[in-house]
């Protein structure tokens, strides 16, 4: 891989047209601005007309034609010499301040020292910001004759650019005598090197064709000039030579997770490569699963057991609830009407009714999933009451204030008049 400073020996290298020196802004302008004054002119004295009788229309000025305003006034003042801009000599330095003959100094020595570290190796411009080219300089010593770079290079540098930079003679490639620089007459020199090196025969990379040695000349018969079976033959053996050579069926091959580079899952079993052992590899796997399987149901029954026994346990403690409170309610309830009878029997005066006595059943139901889940008689009390209406009413109120979760049934029963 060659390096940009490798880049001048094999491409032309760009040379500026101005002979070297650099042509400032003031310059252009002035020249552009004289340029312009001697085309306009040229072009009134060239395209006045003949006289003629008629008069002509004064024309207009064009507006490519028109220089801009105040053209000729900036390009008169820029070439006009200033003082900040005129270059000074000296022989003794006293035309400048020592400051600034020092700080040139030092600068200079700068680039001396970066110029023989160039010219050594030690530094190499690979952005092309130095301007030196070593290799093109080897180059055009080369052509020239000279054996590398000496002291006398070194001392007198600017002598040499001076030289490089100066016209010479040569001929181009349509045998003109032309003007120009060195670095234009080595190109071209190289050029017509290039072209006389292609256009030397060589019979290195080139073959002459043999004559055929199987040319039939005059009037002849070929016999079996076309044979149908010679293409399927060569079909056929073509065929023969792509042929896997291999064995027949191939052996078996099985997936071998070590061949690839990737994340494997976290129930991943790389088993065996080969058959006997991978056999005896999935077979344990399959005992394993049959007794994870029987293990999960083992656990499985006996969850459901056990909820089964909870179930059966949640409701016998429920049963013994709600019976509970039921004897509570008819023992509370038989006090009260207990209570009230003996109230009412000595508030009774005389010529009242007689009153009746009888019993009373009651039944219930569990009512947590609106479905009756049994029925039966939990007790019976023995009352006195001048009407019975009134021990349903009572019965009802009570019922309905004690307790929330049941529903209850009040029944009650009364013996015959006799």
């Amino acid at each position: 891989m060659s390096s940009s400073k490798d880049t001048a020996l094999y491409q032309p290298r760009t040379h500026n047209l101005s002979n070297g020196k650099l042509i400032s802004s003031s310059t252009s302008l002035a020249f552009t601005s004289q340029l312009s004054s001697l085309i306009s002119q040229n072009t009134s004295t060239s395209s006045k007309p003949k006289s003629t009788s008629s008069r002509l229309k004064p024309k207009k000025d064009d507006l490519f034609t028109r220089p801009n305003r105040n053209t000729s006034k900036r390009a008169k003042r820029d070439s006009e010499d200033s003082p900040h801009f005129e270059q000074k000599h000296t022989t003794n330095g006293e035309g400048l301040d020592t400051g600034i003959w020092q700080r040139s100094k030092r600068k200079m020595e700068e680039k001396a020292k970066l110029y023989a570290a160039m010219k050594r190796g030690d530094v190499e411009d690979t952005d092309g910001k130095y301007g030196v080219d070593f290799d093109r300089k080897w180059e055009d010593s080369q052509l020239r004759g000279e054996e590398g770079e000496g002291e006398e290079e070194e001392e007198d540098l600017d002598d040499e650019e001076q030289e490089e930079s100066g016209p010479v003679e040569y001929t181009d490639e349509f045998g003109r005598l032309r003007t120009g620089t060195r670095a234009e007459a080595a190109k071209v020199q190289r050029a017509a090197q290039s072209k006389a090196v292609a256009e030397t025969p060589s019979d290195r990379f080139t073959a002459r064709p043999l004559a055929p040695s199987n040319v039939i000349y005059g009037d002849t018969i070929q016999h079996a000039a076309f044979d149908p079976e010679a293409p399927v033959a060569a079909q056929m053996a073509e065929l023969a030579k792509k042929r896997d050579k291999s064995l027949t069926p191939p052996p078996d091959e099985h997936f071998d997770a070590s061949k690839e580079v990737r994340s494997k899952g976290t129930g991943f079993f790389q088993f065996s490569g080969h058959d006997a052992e991978r056999k005896r590899q999935m077979e344990g796997l399959e005992r394993k699963r049959l007794e994870t399987e029987r293990k999960r149901g083992e656990r499985r029954q006996k969850l459901e057991e056990r909820k089964k026994e909870v179930e059966a346990r949640r409701k016998e403690i429920q049963g013994r609830r709600v019976k509970r409170k039921a004897d509570d309610f008819l023992n509370e309830l038989g006090v009260e009407m207990s209570a009230k009878a003996v109230e009412d029997d000595g508030k009774a005066e005389p010529g009242s009714p007689t009153y009746v006595k009888g019993y009373i059943r009651v039944y219930y139901r569990h009512d947590s999933q609106n479905e009756l889940s049994g029925a039966r008689e939990s007790g019976s009390l023995s009352i006195t009451c001048s009407e019975p209406r009134r021990q349903n009413d009572i019965f009802e109120r009570k019922l309905s204030d004690h307790l929330k979760l049941l529903l209850a049934v009040a029944t009650i029963v009364l013996p015959s008049s006799a």
